[in-house]
């Protein structure tokens, strides 16, 4: 729903307040939607209780419905909006109506039809306030004066037209189950919000705990590997003595990495803040050709030799564009130490909705169905790095026939 995405906030503590804020919203309208319903259910019984032929005194026929179409009216302007003044208002329409059904008894006394009317009005068109009335203490204390109100009028009533103990005791009864049930179902409603909120609570801190953890474990990516593209590949060359890298640019990553690291210990964070994004510098300021210039001289010194082929401008901005750059070192990375070949082909375009870089060997190839998902290198620093931005990786590779890596982020 709308309303639910409006709600939306990057705070969680917020969205939960929001979200209890809305659900309140909702309750009201339903308690004012069941309070009418109530009340319009009674309206509705007595008028068609009274129109039964010798229900009612026939002079006061024309009265008693237009003071039933008078009540419903007023049922509807109360529960729209509900306030002291409606309500009132609620109370002194059942009432004359209430009245006008004393005066309205036939000559041959009351009967079982209008004393029905009479309950119904009393207790359901009137009692529909003990729906809503029931959460604040002033609100109890309105509804407890209307209550005695409506049971002193039709103690007055009986009174008037001389009913007998069992009569009203049975026209008390029925007020008073009629009234109870309207208060039962207003305090269940109640409860029930109560009961919500809880859950919305509960939920929010499930919620809380989700994202933590969530947000610790991207962390721990982010960290495994920035040590997989750093450290752990500079230590790997050390541990095969620098084969196939000269001392100038084994000594110039291994200070690099040095400097990463210190930073990192002291305290500063990787920017931007999202998976698999490190560089503790202002991409922005760099121009795109000194990015790719960067990453041909990383390789200048290796055995491997990355033939360079397409469009040297690539359209994405910087925060995108630093990750496709990470995720294609990466893949010429494994082409070095894995294809077990001297060159690699990389080819870049752009067509103004894609950027694209693909890499290729002639090497040793592999399935890629059989790479271990424990396997951090390809799948956290290529495919996980590039799907962060939203883009894809696709793998074309087997075993003796080569691999070709495509990296595709839309701009």
């Amino acid at each position: 729903m709308t309303v639910w995405r409006e709600i939306a906030s990057s705070n969680p503590a917020r969205r939960q307040h929001e979200s209890l804020e809305y659900f309140a919203l909702r309750h009201a309208r339903l308690v004012s939607s069941t309070a009418l319903a109530f009340g319009l259910a009674g309206t509705i019984t007595s008028f068609i209780v009274v129109c039964i032929p010798g229900a009612v005194n026939a002079p006061w026929l024309t009265e008693l419905l237009l003071l039933h179409v008078l009540l419903g009216a007023a049922l509807v302007w109360t529960w729209q909006r509900p306030d002291l003044l409606r309500q009132s208002t609620l109370f002194g329409t059942g009432l004359a109506t209430i009245l006008a059904c004393a005066a309205a008894v036939p000559s041959s006394g009351i009967n079982y039809s209008l004393g029905a009317s009479i309950c119904m009005v009393a207790g359901w068109s009137v009692g529909s306030l003990a729906v809503a009335l029931t959460a604040t203490r002033g609100a109890l204390l309105f509804l407890g004066g209307v209550f005695l109100a409506i049971i002193a009028a039709v103690a007055g009533l009986g009174a008037w037209l001389g009913l007998q103990p069992g009569q009203l005791i049975g026209l008390f009864s029925l007020v008073v189950t009629l009234w109870a049930l309207c208060a039962m179902f207003g305090i269940w409603l109640r409860s029930s919000m109560s009961r919500v909120s809880r859950r919305i609570v509960s939920i929010g801190r499930a919620h809380t705990i989700e994202r933590r953890a969530s947000e610790t474990e991207a962390q721990r990516l982010r960290d495994a590997r920035l040590l997989h593209d750093t450290a752990l590949a500079t230590l790997t060359l050390l541990a095969h003595s620098g084969v196939g890298v000269d001392e100038a640019s084994l000594r110039s990553q291994a200070a690099s990495d040095r400097e990463l690291l210190e930073r990192l210990r002291l305290g500063e964070s990787p920017k931007p803040r999202s998976s698999g994004e490190y560089n503790l510098t202002n991409t922005a300021e760099l121009q795109l050709g000194g990015t790719l210039e960067n990453v041909k001289n990383r390789f200048n010194g290796t055995d491997l030799s990355v033939q360079w082929h397409g469009s040297g401008q690539l359209g994405l901005e910087p925060e995108k564009l630093d990750a496709f750059i990470y995720a294609l070192v990466e893949c010429i990375e494994n082409v070095r130490r894995h294809a077990q070949v001297d060159e690699a082909h990389v080819t870049l375009s752009d067509d103004g909705a894609m950027v694209r870089g693909v890499v290729t060997d002639a090497g040793v190839g592999f399935d890629p169905a059989a790479v271990s998902s424990q396997r951090l290198g390809f799948r956290q620093s290529v495919v996980a790095r590039v799907e962060d931005i939203g883009g894809t990786v696709r793998v074309f590779s087997a075993p003796g026939a080569g691999t070709t890596v495509v990296l595709e982020v839309a701009k």
